[in-house]
């Protein structure tokens, strides 16, 4: 990072001019692409952030490597982002993946796949993604006030005034940024949701997602750090079994985490508000189902006196497979010899759907991303433009729309600030 760009950032919001023709506000990955997209069309543009830099939030992501995008085509995006995938049409038309590489190499930043599906920063640091679009604003001579929290939105016949406790700016078009509850030592305070109804825009309610899940079972604290590769994960409640996800599953003191735990997590944390606790059922072993099981016992049981457990950790790690045991309630080194037809099935039923019972998460502080927000329907898809206020645009975690793991929230964050960057103007 130059240091050009590195004192950009920390100019005070006293150092700026009164009036502009775009004012963001938030510095994170939508505000900077935002801030970058208006510039590109001849806007003079000031970025408000709280805090004391921009782009905190990016520098976490992906294990601060930064997943940016996926290859999957537009349609096939658009089909993973449940129920709102949609909306994200004309962003994505914009800035889709192969556009948001090509924008990448443009300012100065190669990127890379490595497992036919994720994109990453060629250097795989994320620190390398906030230089390259700190490097491009100060190139289009963004000014950035960062320690700047906005109090106050409001508009008249002069524009928009953004309040602050320093003073305001005035400006023709507003972009709101903000991003959303998720990861708040990122500096994300949620202030865009007020911000947005303070102009008559109505919102859902939020909560984290992309979170770890705590159970009311401890017995996970046994096999903490385990990883069950090809988890097969359903909530068990009334009218909610097209919740299935398939992926990689952690065991933690208090919990699950994982891929597939993030993921799912998304649908399980409104479903925690209303009732209170979750079941899950889970398939630990690769989606084997009971006749498998009695093969591999039958088979076991003909090669001599192996144990229950050693059986079962032939496909799950010990400490699983010793729990297993336990909660079918039979000694983990009793022999397939001695195994009786009750207790073949209990172990059976409980290697097919192993119950948990999701209690909580870990929280706004251990989430990535927010669900909720901004309802879609306020908003202009093609434009991202307020329905109810003209000038004001929206873009990435403050509207209600969210993804799963692999690249899709940050997508949506470069290709949501992008359109909305345009403030509804032809290029």
């Amino acid at each position: 990072m130059s240091q050009a760009a590195t004192s950009a950032t920390d100019r005070p919001a006293a150092a700026m001019r009164a009036r502009y023709d775009v004012v963001v506000i938030g510095g994170g990955a939508s505000g900077m692409v935002a801030a970058i997209s208006a510039a590109r069309m001849g806007s003079k543009t000031l970025i408000c952030e709280s805090s004391r830099r921009l782009g905190t939030k990016v520098l976490a992501t992906g294990g601060r490597r930064c997943n940016l995008t996926n290859t999957l085509s537009t349609e096939e995006f658009i089909a993973r982002v449940k129920p709102h995938g949609r909306f994200m049409g004309p962003a994505l038309e914009l800035l889709g993946g192969p556009k948001l590489r090509a924008f990448f190499d443009e300012i100065g930043m190669a990127t890379v796949v490595l497992d036919g599906f994720r994109v990453w920063p060629e250097t795989r640091r994320s620190a390398t993604v906030l230089a390259a679009l700190l490097a491009e604003l100060e190139r289009l001579e963004v000014d950035i006030a960062v320690r700047t929290r906005v109090r106050a939105t409001s508009r008249d016949e002069d524009g928009f005034l953004v309040e602050h406790d320093g003073g305001a700016y005035r400006s023709d078009r507003l972009i709101l940024a903000t991003g959303g509850l998720a990861l708040p030592r990122s500096g994300a305070l949620g202030d865009g949701y007020q911000l947005a109804e303070t102009f008559g825009l109505r919102t859902t309610p939020r909560y984290p997602a992309g979170v770890p899940l705590v159970t009311a079972e401890d017995w996970t604290a046994r096999c903490v750090a385990h990883t069950v590769g090809k988890a097969h994960v359903q909530v068990a409640l009334p009218k909610c079994g097209r919740f299935t996800i398939t992926g990689a599953l952690i065991f933690t003191k208090q919990g699950i985490r994982g891929p597939v735990v993030l993921d799912l997590s998304r649908e399980i944390t409104p479903l925690l508000d209303k009732h209170g606790e979750v079941p899950l059922i889970m398939n630990l072993c690769e989606g084997k189902n009971a006749e498998d099981w009695h093969r591999i016992f039958k088979a076991a049981k003909a090669r001599g006196s192996a144990t229950v457990v050693s059986v079962v950790a032939e496909h799950l790690a010990e400490p699983i497979a010793e729990c297993i045991c336990e909660l079918a309630d039979i000694d983990a080194q009793t022999t397939m010899h001695a195994l009786t037809g009750r207790q073949r099935d209990a172990v059976t039923r409980l290697l097919v759907k192993t119950p948990l019972t999701v209690t909580g998460t870990t929280g706004y502080d251990g989430a990535f991303i927010t669900r909720g927000g901004v309802r879609l329907k306020e908003v202009r898809p093609d434009t991202l433009e307020s329905k109810q206020q003209p000038g004001l645009f929206l873009c990435g975690e403050v509207l209600d729309i969210d993804g799963p793991c692999g690249g899709f929230n940050l997508q949506w964050a470069f290709a949501s600030g992008y359109l909305a960057g345009r403030c509804g103007r032809e290029g």
